[in-house]
């Protein structure tokens, strides 16, 4: 196929597509003349700055900010990227490359998949740069300012479509060969942009003030081409390498991302895709292993068996992952009302209270349903204790050291001096507490009836499991939520300062004792809870019927 054959295909095809586009149900016209609108405006009124601005930097009453053009440069071609990624995934799920394939090269296809992303995220974005472009040089008084940045802009769109229908393909090549992946992709998402936002609250301050984001964002490409855009302006950068490097960067980085994108697509059109259903490094339940090694001689087999089957549940599908995910709310509408209140000698009390309730959201609350496929013959084979004790240690085992250690580390880093004591009966008090959420949820999880439970996807994954639908699944974890926050109430009253000052005053004792005694209380009903609710756990586990 020659080049000019080539082109007319892959335009043929990104025609092809926008048509598709618009005329899918939801996009209606009302909505497109909405959108046309908003784009218009927008860039109308950047333009307007744009040319306010370049008067300023002409007049010498501003300087081109070229550390906050590289910021907004860098964060441009991330959002760009992230949103071409989304749309070629769309795109790649509608095309029909069976047929295509069968008259077009792979080549035609991609360079098609390419123009029609990239057509629809121009349509939003050229406005406002073209805008912004022909204002800013008018500002400034330097006709070739509008060549060099229309040459920028293009070219680092242009590399930046590549690049985002390149990572397109690679992603989908990654779950058509991975079945974790291919069951995990989402939840992946959701875990990355949770730490980037956790990572840049915890330092994103420190880097903007210390100047150090403004030197990094200078050394990221899409710098290069801030400087190649403003090489015409006055009052652009000195030195023209930089510039000279984005020509160079999109001239070789065009047709080497064709080809690995090519590479990749053909890969992904010619691989057969595993199914999400697929066993990954399965293991038996009764063999040796890290759970057998640690445990075996201090609980049985039916106990342990249990315990492994739920962490090998847990691995295949991440259901404790997203039922922590409500603990944000937890965060949200409880611990900072409390911790304004209380200050930071509640920290760990309110941790060990947030850790304890996750863990019997993640490993207590479902035990019906975890079990539905073999649910028959777990009711025939084991009895109430041992099911009740296995579901209890796999809970225990992951959140228990985690939430006593956690408590610990954060006594020790509380506002106030916390002593030795204090701390280490802090930490048993968070070891008591998650032991006494997953009791708590597993009597409330037995009370479901398997009657109850239908086929429901689980949340950004590919896999179908049987769970309760409905609200009664959100009442019981508010019952969780509920009866955990009337055992922490005793320690969380005896931490606040108006308790034990005054109860250090009255009876005629250090605060720290007020405080401890506040503890033992809270321990005392957590373990007493706890006994209890095991109890009836295994009562409803032996009276479960199926009928």
């Amino acid at each position: 196929m020659n080049r000019k054959s080539l082109l007319r295909h892959s335009r043929q095809i990104a025609r092809i597509e926008a048509t598709r586009s618009r005329r899918q149900l939801a996009h209606s016209s009302v909505l497109r003349a909405l959108v046309v609108l908003v784009v218009v405006g927008l860039a109308i009124g950047s333009g307007i700055a744009a040319y306010g601005f370049g008067t300023m930097v002409r007049s010498g009453q501003a300087t081109l900010p070229l550390d906050t053009l590289y910021l907004v440069a860098t964060g441009g071609v991330l959002a760009v990227l992230v949103g071409i990624v989304q749309r070629t995934s769309r795109l790649a799920e509608r095309l029909n490359t069976d047929h295509l394939l069968t008259t077009v090269s792979a080549r035609a296809v991609v360079l098609g998949v390419v123009l029609a992303v990239a057509r629809r995220t121009a349509v939003r974005i050229a406005p406002t740069a073209v805008s912004v472009t022909v204002g800013f040089a008018v500002g400034v008084g330097s006709p070739v300012t509008v060549l060099t940045l229309l040459v920028a802009v293009a070219g680092l769109f242009a590399l930046t479509a590549l690049v985002g229908v390149c990572l397109s393909f690679a992603i989908e090549l990654l779950t058509t060969r991975s079945p974790r992946f291919r069951r995990y992709k989402n939840v992946f998402v959701v875990i990355g942009f949770f730490l980037v936002i956790v990572g840049w609250s915890t330092v994103g301050g420190d880097l903007l003030t210390g100047g150090v984001l403004g030197r990094l964002g200078s050394a990221m490409p899409p710098a290069w081409f801030v400087d190649l855009g403003l090489l015409g302006s006055p009052a652009g950068p000195e030195g023209w390498l930089r510039g000279l490097g984005a020509l160079a960067l999109v001239v070789t980085g065009l047709p080497v991302l064709t080809v690995v994108t090519t590479v990749l697509a053909t890969r992904v059109w010619e691989t057969e895709p595993v199914s999400a259903a697929v066993l990954h490094r399965s293991r038996s339940l009764v063999g040796a292993g890290l759970a057998e090694r640690l445990f075996a001689g201090h609980v049985s087999r039916p106990v342990l068996t249990v315990a492994r089957k739920r962490w090998l549940q847990e691995r295949r599908v991440p259901q404790a992952l997203l039922m922590v995910g409500y603990l944000p709310l937890i965060v949200l509408f409880v611990l900072f009302p409390a911790l304004a209140a209380g200050g930071a000698l509640l920290a760990p009390i309110l941790f060990a209270f947030l850790f304890a309730t996750g863990t019997g959201f993640a490993f207590g609350m479902q035990p019906i349903s975890t079990e539905y496929s073999s649910l028959p013959m777990t009711l025939t084979t084991i009895t109430g204790d041992q099911f009740v004790r296995g579901t209890m240690l796999s809970g225990v085992a992951i959140g228990t050291p985690v939430t006593t250690l956690g408590t610990l580390l954060l006594a020790t880093q509380a506002g106030s001096p916390v002593g030795n004591l204090e701390a280490v009966a802090l930490g048993l008090t968070g070891g008591v507490l998650s032991i006494c959420g997953v009791a708590v949820a597993a009597v409330i999880g037995m009370r479901v009836s398997s009657r109850e439970l239908v086929p429901a996807p689980v949340p950004l994954t590919s896999v179908t499991m049987y769970a309760e639908v409905g609200s009664a699944g959100f009442l019981r974890m508010g019952s969780l939520l509920g009866l955990l926050a009337l055992v922490c109430l005793p320690a969380v009253c005896g931490y606040l300062p108006v308790v034990f000052e005054s109860g250090s005053t009255m009876v005629g004792v250090p605060s720290v004792v007020v405080r401890v005694g506040s503890l033992v209380v809270t321990t005392l009903l957590a373990g007493g809870i706890s006994i209890i609710t095991y109890q009836r756990a295994v009562r409803r586990f032996d009276q479960y019927t199926l009928s």
